[in-house]
C-alpha cells in the first residue's frame, strides 16, 4: 500500500501538475497510475476486510481512502472522456461542464492523496504497535507522511517559482519618442522585437 500511496501518489501529482511539458504522454501515465492505485486499494480492502465494523482509526481512514479513490477515478475518467468526445456546452453557459468535473476530480485527487498517506501512517502505527506489540518502527508511518508533505511542498514551491519567472518578465518598450510623439514601427521592426 505504501508504494501505491506514497510513490504512485507522488507520480500522480507530478504527471498532472508539475510535468506538463509532454502533456499527452503524462496524461496516459497519470491515467494508468490512477487505475493502478484504484485497483490496489480495492484489492487490499477486499483482502483485509471481513465486512465487520471495527472501531479502529486505520479502518476509518482506509474506508475514506477507498471512497475518494473511487470518486477520483470516476471523475478523472469522466473528465478525460468529456475532453475527448464532448462538443461543449451552449454558447451562453457560464462554465463548461468539463471544467466543473475537472475541479471535482482535482478536489477528490488531493483528498485521496492526503487521506491515503494518513491511512498509511495509521496502518503502520496499527501494525507495529498492535500486531507487533509496541515495535519502535511505528514512527515510520509518521515519517512517511511528513516526507510526503515536504516533497509536495518542495515540488509546489519549485513549480510556483518557475512559473513566476517564466511569465510576465518582459520589459515593454517605450511607446513615445523623446519629443512626446508616439513611435511607429514597421513590420520588420515588430518582427525584430518579437524575435
Amino acid at each position: 500500500m505504501w508504494g501505491a500511496w506514497f510513490i504512485a501518489g507522488l507520480l500522480l501529482l507530478i504527471t498532472k501538475r508539475y510535468a506538463k511539458k509532454h502533456w499527452v504522454a503524462f496524461h496516459y501515465i497519470h491515467a494508468i497510475l490512477g487505475y493502478f492505485v484504484l485497483g490496489v486499494s480495492i484489492a487490499f480492502t477486499l483482502k483485509i476486510t471481513k465486512w465487520e465494523p471495527v472501531a479502529e482509526v486505520h479502518n476509518a481512514f482506509g474506508s475514506f481512502t477507498v471512497l475518494f479513490t473511487i470518486l477520483g477515478s470516476l471523475t478523472g475518467s469522466l473528465t478525460a472522456g468529456m475532453m475527448r468526445f464532448y462538443n461543449g456546452d451552449k454558447p451562453w453557459a457560464e462554465k463548461e461542464r468539463v471544467e466543473q468535473i475537472a475541479k471535482m476530480h482535482r478536489i477528490f485527487g488531493y483528498l485521496m492523496l492526503f487521506i491515503g498517506n494518513v491511512t498509511i501512517m495509521t496502518g503502520a502505527g496499527h501494525y507495529f504497535l498492535n500486531k507487533l506489540n509496541g515495535d519502535s518502527r511505528a514512527a515510520l508511518g509518521l515519517i512517511s507522511l511528513i516526507v510526503f508533505c515536504i516533497l509536495v511542498a518542495i515540488f509546489e514551491a519549485i513549480y510556483r517559482i518557475r512559473n513566476a519567472y517564466s511569465m510576465g518578465r518582459l520589459d515593454t518598450p517605450e511607446i513615445t519618442t523623446p519629443e512626446g510623439k508616439i513611435k511607429t514601427l514597421s513590420p520588420a521592426q515588430i518582427d525584430l522585437q518579437v524575435s
